[in-house]
C-alpha cells in the first residue's frame, strides 16, 4: 500500500525541528500532526488514512527510482552529507574571507541556542522554527520569540506552544536579531543571524532559571515600654503609608 502512495506538495518542515517522540509529532507551521511510517506497520497506515478526514501529513521518501523508503537511504545519505559538507566548508570560507562580514554573536546569559540551517528544494520566503527547553529537559510553553530585521527595524513575535515549538514563516532576506524571553529565566540573544529565502532556520534553545531568593521580610519596631516587636511584610503592606 505504501508503494502506491504519492505526495501533491511535499512539505520543507524538518522533522527533526518537531516536537514529539519518534511515531508521530507535531509541526508548529501547520498546526498538524506528522506521523512517521517507518515506526508503523502496514495495517496501522491503513487504519490511519482510512479514518482520517482531510489530508494527512507523513514522513516517507521516494528514491527516483519509485521506490518508497520510510527511512533515509544510508548509501545516499552518506553522499549527500559528505557533499554538504564540502560545500559548506566552501561556502564558510568565501564568506569568512569577505570584509565586513556579520558573524552570528550570542547574547545566552547562561542560556544556550543551538542553529542548524536546512536547505529545501521549494522557493519560499525564509523561515525559522526552534523548540524551547529549560536546563532539566522541560518543554517551556508561552516563551516569546521576537525576530527583527535589523536594517529595516521591522519585528515579528511568536510565542511557544505547548510542546516549546514555536515558527514565522514568510521573513525576508537579512541579519535578524532573535530575543527569546519568558520571565523567571534567564533570556536568550542572537544577533546578525542570516535568514535566508528557501531556507528554514532551526533554532534549539535551552533557557536558563533565573536565581530566586525567597524569604520573609520583616521589621522590627521600639516600643514605649522599651521592648521591640515584629511587623511581618503583610501587615506593613496594609498599613496607611
Amino acid at each position: 500500500m505504501i508503494e502506491n502512495l504519492r505526495i501533491a506538495a511535499p512539505c520543507p518542515a524538518s522533522w527533526e525541528g518537531m516536537a514529539g517522540d519518534e511515531r508521530v509529532r507535531h509541526c508548529s507551521l501547520c498546526s498538524l500532526n506528522v506521523y512517521n511510517f517507518a515506526e508503523m506497520t502496514d495495517g496501522e497506515v491503513r487504519q490511519l488514512l482510512e479514518r482520517t478526514e482531510g489530508r494527512v501529513c507523513a514522513r516517507l521518501y521516494r528514491r527516483a527510482d519509485g521506490t518508497v523508503l520510510t527511512r533515509d537511504c544510508p548509501t545516499g545519505l552518506r553522499a549527500l552529507r559528505r557533499r554538504a559538507s564540502r560545500a559548506a566548508t566552501a561556502l564558510i570560507a568565501a564568506l569568512l574571507s569577505l570584509p565586513g562580514f556579520a558573524k552570528p554573536r550570542l547574547k545566552t546569559h547562561g542560556s544556550k541556542v543551538k542553529i542548524e540551517i536546512q536547505r529545501v528544494g521549494t522557493q519560499q520566503a525564509a523561515v525559522l522554527t526552534g523548540v524551547v527547553r529549560d536546563q532539566a529537559g522541560n518543554k517551556l510553553p508561552g516563551v516569546t520569540v521576537s525576530v527583527r530585521d535589523e536594517v529595516s527595524n521591522q519585528q515579528r513575535t511568536a510565542v511557544t506552544d505547548v510542546n516549546g515549538a514555536f515558527g514565522i514563516a514568510s521573513l525576508n532576506d537579512g541579519l535578524y536579531r532573535v530575543e527569546v524571553t519568558l520571565p523567571g529565566l534567564e533570556p536568550a540573544t542572537v544577533e546578525h543571524l542570516s535568514l535566508k529565502a528557501s531556507e528554514v532556520t532551526h533554532a534549539s534553545v535551552v533557557l536558563r532559571w533565573d536565581t530566586i531568593t525567597v524569604g520573609v521580610l520583616t521589621l522590627a519596631v521600639p516600643m514605649s515600654d522599651g521592648n521591640t516587636t515584629t511587623v511581618s511584610r503583610e501587615l506593613m503592606q496594609k498599613l496607611p503609608f
